[in-house]
């Protein structure tokens, strides 16, 4: 997998790798480890906060670089707050 990011580091500026989840499958936290910068996309609803700290703790225990935190799949009802416009 590095050998492939330096390859492909040579002709592009930006390269995505999509993968599968972090939590218990190796080979996400081997890429997540080559690459520069890692961002962990979480579900609204379903993945819970022990789940996206215990990602975060041990992929900074790598040396992974976390980057960011994406929240996908949110509804305007999930909000417990009111929007105050105005």
């Amino acid at each position: 997998m590095v050998e492939l990011l330096e390859e492909a580091s040579k002709e592009y500026d930006l390269i995505v790798v999509d993968s599968p989840p972090l939590l218990g499958f190796p080979e996400p936290l081997q890429m997540a480890t080559a690459a520069d910068g890692v961002i962990v996309v979480t579900k609204a609803g379903q993945t819970s906060r022990k789940a996206v700290a215990l990602v975060i703790n041990t992929l900074t225990r790598l040396r992974g670089n976390v980057v960011g935190v994406v929240l996908n799949q949110v509804k305007k009802d999930m909000s417990n707050t009111e929007d105050h416009a105005g």
